[in-house]
C-alpha cells in the first residue's frame, strides 16, 4: 500500500478525489448560500396579472388597480413603473417599500379617446425581487366607437 501511495499512479488518485472532493463542498455551500440569499429576498406576487374590460365605448377613462404582495422576508421596493404607450398611466402612489406580507397596488388608467376596436397596453413593474425584477402586467378591452358613452 506504501509503494502504490508514492507512486505517481497513487499521487495522480489522490490528487483526484482531493479536487473532486472540494468540488462537492464549492458546490453545496454555493448552492446554500443562493437558498439562503432568495429565502431572505423580497418577492412581489401579483393577485392577477391582466385585466379585460371588455368591450366599452370610445371616450371614457378607464381604471383598474392590481394588487400584490411583497411574500419575501426582506423590504420589496416598487423602483419604477413604465407603460406601453401614452394613452396609459399607472403609479404605484407615495408609499414605494413593502414589508414582509405587506399588500399594495398599482393604479393604472386608460384613455379610449380616439381608439377602436381591440386594445392591448402593457405596464412594467420594477422592483428589487432578485427573481422578478421586471413584471409585466396588461389591460386589455375591446373599444365600440357606435356604443353609447
Amino acid at each position: 500500500m506504501s509503494n502504490f501511495l508514492n507512486s505517481k499512479a497513487g499521487k495522480t488518485s489522490y490528487f483526484v478525489v482531493g479536487m473532486a472532493v472540494i468540488f462537492t463542498i464549492m458546490f453545496f455551500v454555493f448552492n446554500n448560500s443562493k437558498l439562503t440569499a432568495s429565502l431572505k429576498a423580497p418577492k412581489i406576487v401579483f393577485k392577477e396579472n391582466s385585466h379585460d374590460f371588455g368591450k366599452v365605448p370610445r371616450g371614457p377613462e378607464l381604471q383598474y388597480n392590481f394588487k400584490f404582495t411583497n411574500k419575501g422576508s426582506s423590504t420589496l421596493t416598487i423602483e419604477r413603473v413604465q407603460t406601453s404607450c401614452g394613452c396609459t398611466g399607472a403609479t404605484v402612489g407615495e408609499q414605494k417599500d413593502y414589508k414582509k406580507n405587506e399588500s399594495g397596488e398599482i393604479k393604472v388608467n386608460f384613455s379610449t379617446q380616439g381608439r377602436e376596436g381591440h386594445q392591448e397596453k402593457t405596464i412594467v413593474v420594477y422592483s428589487n425581487d432578485p427573481e422578478n425584477p421586471q413584471v409585466a402586467i396588461t389591460i386589455s378591452c375591446d373599444i365600440d366607437p357606435n356604443m353609447e358613452y
